[in-house]
């Protein structure tokens, strides 16, 4: 039964539901501190212990875990100016340690003890989680069996991805935390006036509908909360939501990555505006090598890359990455010969390197990205960040390769790809 496991506030039920003891939907915790450190009577480590909980709980059928009560139901209580510890404990462990995050529901409650004493206990609502399976910070999937914790089977775990719409793109999942007020409503209203040149609200659309629609948005429990898709594109912070969503770059003075950086930059914000944002420092950093050739008139610095070439790369790094790599950003790494764009991912689907080489149509990780990115112009090259023929990578690879005589060069390393584009040299221009 799915709702199983929620819990009334009715004082007596909720007693009597602690005096029948563990099982599957509840869990009791006694907690001691020393200092201000949090542990567990039975000897667990407290942030591993609630991981595999949370996690075990919100793959079966969700729960609940009552604070400040010991295995027997004997309430003993959290003392009052430890609360805070208990909070931040959980929060950081659904942030940090089950993955993806899980959002449970917190609420401090007054039970009465043996001898009618009134002690503090916390509550915590663990949700089924309805998109995704949960793991461990050391990759386990549990479930719940009573009150015990097991390993859910290869077979079952096959069957459970699937019935909890993991088949549904990462980019039309709910973003996890994320309210609808991250997403900039005047970033939505200048990209809708750009692409239908009139406004969303003389379309009689609501900003709900209009993201609904668009699948920046998607409705779950009566609310409308960002899909991952909306985060990346129009939200100020996207990194604050999945983490790694930045693009560095670090500049070196020799042909190698010996750690003596001439420059670094973070780029964060919009995906959009972080690609902008790079374009514009390959144009504007003295970093980024050219070439003097004498003329009739001197010595003319020319470019030793092709603009358009760049801006396909740093889209292609964008649109292809797998931002379910949390932890890992793209990577951009200026040498004096040479530029490296590294992408969490391997090559998507049954996609190789020497088929792309061949014109290969590729089946893009994030689709919609994909065609957002066509939306949107690029005030370095003119064009928009994605053509709609496909063969933007032959592009690259052609003009790249005429001026400088070197064809760009893909790699695999380990779970990203690598694309390297070589610089012109004076005997090439």
């Amino acid at each position: 039964m799915e709702d199983s496991y929620i819990m009334h506030e009715n004082i007596h039920l909720l007693l009597g539901i602690i005096a029948a003891g563990e099982g599957t939907f509840l869990d009791l915790k006694e907690v001691v501190f020393r200092g201000n450190q949090l542990l567990f009577v039975d000897g667990e480590q407290a942030a591993m212990e609630l991981e595999e909980i949370f996690s075990s709980m919100a793959n079966t059928e969700g729960g609940v875990v009552i604070f400040g009560i010991r295995k027997d139901g004997a309430i003993v209580g959290i003392p009052n100016d430890k609360r805070d510890i208990l909070e931040q404990m959980i929060v950081n462990v659904e942030l940090h340690n089950c993955r993806p995050l899980i959002e449970p529901i917190l609420n401090w409650l007054h039970l009465p003890d043996e001898n009618q004493v009134i002690k503090l206990c916390l509550k915590v609502d663990i949700p089924k989680s309805r998109y995704y399976v949960h793991q461990t910070t050391d990759g386990r999937f549990l479930k719940r069996i009573g009150s015990h914790r097991h390993p859910i089977p290869p077979e079952q775990l096959g069957r459970l991805l699937a019935s909890r719409n993991l088949l549904i793109p990462f980019e039309e999942r709910p973003a996890l935390g994320a309210t609808l007020s991250v997403i900039d409503r005047d970033r939505i209203q200048a990209y809708y006036q750009r692409r239908f040149h009139r406004s969303f609200e003389s379309e009689g659309l609501t900003l709900e509908r209009l993201l609904i629609n668009l699948k920046l948005a998607v409705t779950m429990d009566d609310r409308v909360i960002p899909t991952n898709l909306g985060i990346l594109l129009f939200s100020e912070q996207p990194d604050h939501y999945l983490n790694g969503a930045v693009m560095d770059i670090a500049a070196y003075r020799h042909s190698i990555a010996d750690g003596e950086t001439a420059d670094t930059k973070r780029f964060s914000g919009p995906l959009p505006e972080q690609i902008v944002r790079v374009l514009q420092y390959f144009k504007s950093s003295p970093l980024i090598a050219t070439v003097s050739r004498k003329e009739a008139m001197g010595r003319k610095d020319m470019p030793s890359y092709v603009d358009t070439a760049l801006q396909e790369a740093v889209v292609n790094a964008v649109v292809h990455r797998d931002y379910e790599l949390t932890g890992s950003q793209i990577i951009i790494r200026i040498f004096p010969e040479q530029i490296e764009i590294q992408n969490p991912g391997g090559l998507h689907n049954t996609l190789t390197v020497e088929s792309l080489y061949a014109g290969c149509q590729p089946i893009r990780r994030n689709q919609f990205l994909a065609g957002f990115m066509r939306d949107f112009p690029s005030p370095i090259t003119g064009t928009s960040f994605m053509e709609a023929r496909g063969e933007g990578f032959l592009n690259l690879v052609r003009d790249s390769e005429t001026l400088s005589g070197k064809k760009p060069k893909i790699e695999r390393i380990g779970e990203a790809v690598k694309l390297t584009i070589f610089s012109a040299s004076a005997e090439m221009l």
